[in-house]
């Protein structure tokens, strides 16, 4: 793995890398990082800000965001059971995960609510499989990861009365300004809270939390504890960091904070998390995501007490990812092609 150049002159061409001893040795044992790919052009959508929204005015985000983030966690809860979802909590954590993967950043991002709103239910389903596509071609090895939280929309007969509730959630989490909390293109302010694990804390019932010994740790005491560990450690670019029962990333979202407070870069660093929990690890998936912790993120779903190495099936379900996703854009670069060529034949017999 090749060290970043940080003190190279952009306008000198790059010299070859040469084959010399890595220097993140400790990274040796994560997965490779993700190889750039070209992301297809998204279809066309409608301009934003049109349609006024059904629910009332955006609100902005309240001061404390953890509260924000419950507050969220609460109104999605009311919306998905009052419009009878049905048990399949999965299902509106992962509209709440789109919408906050939802490409579109910056200040002006949170305008996008009006669009959400002015959606039909064929048009929801179609932007969330695109939404999940384009991080299926940037970060297989997470998306996969991801996917109790939305293999549900490539049903190809989806439910009318789900369709409904997923409405009510996206509904609930936009009016409720989820946007505000998610669409910053400062990873350091969308890293402020963890809307997905407020969400599973809120939504799990009781006994099912008992059953999975899950444990909410505050958010206070995860960032508390993070300064503890990190202000008097020295972070050295390579180290690796591992969490065992990481649930959707709580402590890696305080570690994250109190690096970039000291002017260090996360992605220098490799991340492993395992839980026993498929919601839980597919939350932390895309919470690696929102929170841009870099591209050494490996996380692992089982219980390493009865199942033994799961840092090597991780590892290795990982690699197989990057591998399909670039056997498929291979296959769809080289189909670009053809076409190219057949339409090029074309307009010359023409």
């Amino acid at each position: 793995m090749s060290q970043l150049d940080l003190f190279a002159d952009p306008d000198q061409p790059a010299a070859q890398p040469t084959a010399v001893t890595p220097t993140r040795r400790h990274l040796a044992d994560l997965p490779p990082a993700p190889a750039p790919v070209t992301i297809p052009a998204a279809s066309p959508r409608p301009a934003l800000a049109v349609v006024k929204p059904k629910l009332g005015h955006y609100r902005p985000a309240q001061r404390n965001p953890h509260a924000h983030a419950f507050e969220i966690a609460e109104a999605v809860n009311y919306a998905w059971h009052h419009a009878h979802g049905g048990s399949s909590i999965e299902i509106p954590i992962g509209v709440v995960a789109t919408l906050a993967l939802w490409p579109l950043r910056g200040p002006d991002a949170y305008l996008a609510a009006d669009w959400w709103l002015s959606l039909d239910d064929a048009e929801l389903l179609t932007a969330f499989r695109e939404c999940w596509a384009r991080w299926w071609i940037m970060r297989p090895d997470l998306i996969d990861r991801a996917t109790p939280l939305h293999k549900w929309v490539d049903d190809e007969k989806p439910d009318t009365r789900r369709a409904a509730a997923v409405r009510a959630v996206v509904e609930a989490a936009v009016t409720n300004g989820l946007l505000h909390l998610t669409t910053s293109d400062d990873p350091d302010l969308r890293s402020t809270t963890d809307v997905i694990g407020a969400l599973l804390a809120v939504m799990r019932s009781e006994g099912a939390h008992d059953a999975l010994a899950e444990i909410h740790t505050p958010p206070e005491v995860a960032y508390l504890m993070a300064r503890m560990l990190l202000d008097d450690k020295p972070l050295e670019p390579g180290m690796k960091f591992d969490e065992p029962a990481g649930g959707t990333g709580g402590m890696y979202r305080a570690a994250v904070q109190v690096m970039r407070e000291r002017g260090i870069d996360p992605h220098q660093f490799g991340w492993s998390l395992t839980d026993i929990d498929p919601l839980a690890a597919a939350g932390a998936a895309v919470n690696a995501i929102l929170w841009d912790l870099g591209p050494h993120v490996l996380i692992r779903c089982g219980d390493t007490l009865h199942e033994g190495n799961l840092h090597a099936r991780a590892v290795r379900e990982a690699r197989d990812s990057l591998k399909r996703r670039d056997r498929l854009h291979s296959q769809a670069v080289f189909l670009a092609a053809i076409q190219k060529v057949e339409a090029l034949v074309r307009d010359i017999a023409a």
